[in-house]
This record gives structure tokens, C-alpha cells and sequence, in this order.
């Protein structure tokens, strides 16, 4: 830890490690790659937080956490460490709080990037109890049942990112972190020049509008993201790369990662794929306008008395599974009102958005969505198609999860009903239409 703060410098860059899960095993090596990205980055802090799944045997041959910890990296090595006193969950707020003012005090900068890494789910609820209403440290129960019943049903928004199961096992049954609660978190903190979300399908427009206050640039993906993360030997200099444009710099190294992959569903399986993870790029200055722009294109044809809900079929969308179309809820924004809405309110509409997802790329070989490649979306792929961010649209499917539905015998409230404890619900007056 330093006797007193360094710097100052240009941008200081956290990189916000929440690894307390079945992504442990991937963080020794995020750290070599880091190291080695570090290196001629100038007068700029990397500070990167972690907390993974790793135990050891004490004096008394007594198991114990790793501790969380941080780590200040410069020229390809490690100059300061801190570890916390205890294992704190890090999808706890005042974890985070604290991990974020304890950066800004050591290594203060003109101005501040956060990359978040770990797991996410965009918008959609999750079973497990939000981290806002816990005690930070608090012992987990196993029991995903036990755990709805704690959240209960229609208990506002739970929108998730960074799972920790406070354990230091290797598993996803834990705390999340809404992301309600993540904005509201770093309002109380440094603008930030941009959040990159190396973590899955975080680029969704409900997403985004949540965090349209806390920073200029959100980059991240629409569809899953490798459980390896970043290629951050590439990537990492753009973290801090000076120039107007330094988004397309880490959404270029990001793209540029193949990873090779056989598929195992829709009859496809054996075929070996090529797949690049999809990547944009929101400004989020412009995000209230295309929320405007979003309520006008709707009315252009939606009903408003008798509960619109257009077939998605044949849609790009990036969080599913073939075999179970209940789960296909993030559709392509762009692709479908391309589709819907008339000529000329699309054309206003896709002026706006062109203003907030200002920087996006894709592969014509396809993603993973739901653990699976899924060749059915690349028949649909195309420039003018693609939109690189994701977008809910209630539909009235039976037996689906976007109407109330029971899991470990806890009933919730459904989709259709989830998506209104969000901003962007009321921004874009979404309740316009009956039914949605």
C-alpha cells in the first residue's frame, strides 16, 4: 500500500475483477496479459482489483479464502498491492464504494476509465438476492429456491452484474450486483470517461440508459462474451489512448480475437466455427433523443388499445437457445424496427441511433448466445441489419418466461412485467402501448 498517493496521472483505468465464481481460473492469466499490456502506457495508472475463488491452508492447516486485493501494475510490474481484511462480497455497493475511492485517492488522474469483469446478464433478473440489500460479507445459503423466496416477487430491478458466491468456490449460485445499484454507485464517484464491460451481454439499451449519467462512452457486447475475457496484451493501451476516437482502438483488439469453437445444436453439430464476439460502442449523451426517436418509431405501428406484440421470428438476437425459444430476449434494437416501423419514422429513428451507437462491428460467422453457436442467426446478419445493442419486446408467449412463471417452486412476475422497473421503460414511454 503507498505511505502516499502517486501521480498524478493522465487516466487512471480500474479494472474491477469480480472472479469470486466459476471464472477463477481465467484471472492468473488476465494478469500475465495485463502486465504485458502495461508496458509504454505512459503517464496513465492501471489498478486492477481482484477477487477470485482461491483458498489456501493456514498455519493450523485450516482452509481460508484468498483475500480480495489490489494491485497498482506499471511497465509489466506490480508496484503496489493492498489486500482487504476480510473476504467482502464484490457485488456488494460498499465493497465497490470503497475499491473506487481507494483508487481515486492513490492514483488520482484527470480523468477515469472502468472495465468491469466477471459475469453479467444485462437487464434480466436473476434468481439470486441483489448484493444493495445484504450485508457485505454476509454467509450465502446454496438453495437457489431459498434465495427467490429472499428476493420475492415484483421486488424492483435486478439487472446483474459480477456474481460472488462468497465462498471461494468455483460456481455461480451467489449475489449479484444490480445495475440500478451500480449506477448509483458510481454517481458518487469520478465521471468516468468510459465503462468497458468485459463480461456478457451488456450492451443492452436498457442497460446503457441506466448508466447514461456516470460515463461519456459505454463499449461491450450484445451477445456472450469468451469466458476468457479481453486479449488485454492488445487491448490494454487503448485503455488509455489519448485520442477522440480511442473507443475503436479496444473494440478492434476485442473483435479481433477468434475463438474457435464446434457447434451442438440445430443440426449443425460438429461444424467447427470461427467465432468473433459482436461489439459496440453507445455514446451516451445522445441516449435521451433516441429514446424519443424509440417511442415515436413504435407508435408508427404499434396499436395502442389492443396489446401489440409483432413476431420476432427471423430477428438477430443474442441472448437464447434455439432449442428453447422462451429465452430469446434481447433482440437486435436496430433490426427490429428496421423491420416494423414505417420508412420515414425509421429513417428519424436511425439518425438518432446512429448518434449513440457511434462505433459497432460483428462477424459473419456468428457468436455464442446461451452457450451455443447458433448458425440460425447468420442467415440474418448484414450491415444494414446489424446493430451491435439489444433491445426487450414484450411478447405473449405461452408457457415463456416473459409472462408470470414458477421456478423452484417461487412464482415471478415475468419479463413483461420486469422490464418496467427499468429507466429506460419510462424514457422511452413504453407504456404508451397496451400490453407493454
Amino acid at each position: 500500500m503507498p505511505e502516499q498517493p502517486r501521480g498524478p496521472f493522465e487516466r487512471t483505468v480500474l479494472i474491477y475483477m469480480s472472479g469470486e465464481n466459476n471464472l477463477s481460473s481465467y484471472i492468473s492469466q488476465e494478469l500475465v496479459e495485463l502486465r504485458q499490456g502495461s508496458k509504454g502506457i505512459g503517464n496513465n495508472a492501471l489498478v486492477v482489483y481482484v477477487d477470485d475463488a482461491k483458498t489456501y491452508y493456514d498455519d493450523n492447516r485450516q482452509v481460508v479464502p484468498h483475500l480480495p486485493y489490489v494491485l497498482w501494475i506499471q511497465n509489466g510490474e506490480t508496484v503496489d498491492s493492498m489486500t482487504l481484511e476480510a473476504d467482502y462480497l464484490s457485488s456488494d455497493p460498499q465493497t465497490m464504494s470503497r475499491i473506487l475511492n481507494y483508487t481515486s485517492q492513490y492514483y488520482p488522474a484527470k480523468e477515469y476509465g472502468l472495465v468491469l469483469w466477471g459475469h453479467c446478464s444485462g437487464w434480466i433478473v436473476e434468481d439470486s438476492l441483489s448484493a444493495s440489500t445484504t450485508k457485505a460479507g454476509a454467509s450465502l445459503q446454496a438453495s437457489a429456491s431459498l434465495q427467490a423466496q429472499q428476493a420475492g416477487e415484483g421486488t424492483g430491478s435486478r439487472r446483474a452484474f459480477g456474481i460472488d458466491n462468497g465462498q471461494n468456490q468455483s460456481s455461480v449460485v451467489g449475489k449479484w450486483m444490480n445495475l440500478s445499484t451500480l449506477a448509483s454507485v458510481l454517481r458518487q464517484w469520478q465521471h468516468l470517461k468510459f465503462i468497458f464491460a468485459d463480461c456478457c451481454q451488456f450492451q443492452c439499451i436498457e442497460s446503457a440508459y441506466e448508466l447514461k449519467d456516470v460515463a461519456d462512452y459505454i463499449i461491450g457486447s450484445p451477445a456472450e462474451v469468451p469466458a476468457e475475457g479481453a486479449p488485454y496484451v492488445t487491448l490494454t493501451k487503448g485503455l488509455f489512448e489519448p485520442s477522440e476516437h480511442f473507443y475503436q482502438t479496444i473494440a478492434d483488439a476485442y473483435f479481433k480475437q477468434v475463438n474457435q469453437t464446434t457447434v451442438s445444436n440445430g443440426g449443425w453439430d460438429g461444424i467447427s466455427i470461427s467465432a468473433q464476439t459482436p461489439i459496440s460502442v453507445v455514446k451516451t449523451e445522445h441516449l435521451p433523443q433516441l429514446a424519443l426517436q424509440t417511442n415515436a418509431a413504435l407508435h408508427s405501428f404499434l396499436p395502442l388499445d389492443a396489446g401489440g406484440y409483432p413476431s420476432m421470428k427471423g430477428l438477430i438476437y443474442y441472448r437464447g437457445d434455439v432449442n428453447n425459444q422462451r429465452e430469446n430476449v434481447m433482440y437486435d434494437m436496430n433490426d427490429f424496427l428496421l423491420r416494423y416501423a414505417d420508412s420515414q419514422a425509421y429513417l428519424s429513428w436511425k439518425q438518432a441511433y446512429d448518434q449513440v451507437v457511434v462505433y459497432r462491428l460483428y462477424s459473419r460467422n456468428g457468436w455464442m448466445t446461451a452457450g451455443q453457436v447458433s448458425p440460425s442467426v447468420f442467415k440474418y446478419l448484414s450491415d444494414e441489419r446489424y446493430g451491435g445493442v439489444s433491445m426487450f419486446v414484450p411478447q405473449n408467449s405461452w408457457n415463456s418466461w416473459y409472462l408470470p412463471y414458477t421456478l423452484y417452486g417461487v412464482n415471478f412476475e415475468g419479463y413483461n412485467a420486469s422490464i418496467k422497473h427499468t429507466v429506460w421503460y419510462h424514457a422511452a414511454a413504453l407504456h404508451d402501448f397496451n400490453g407493454w
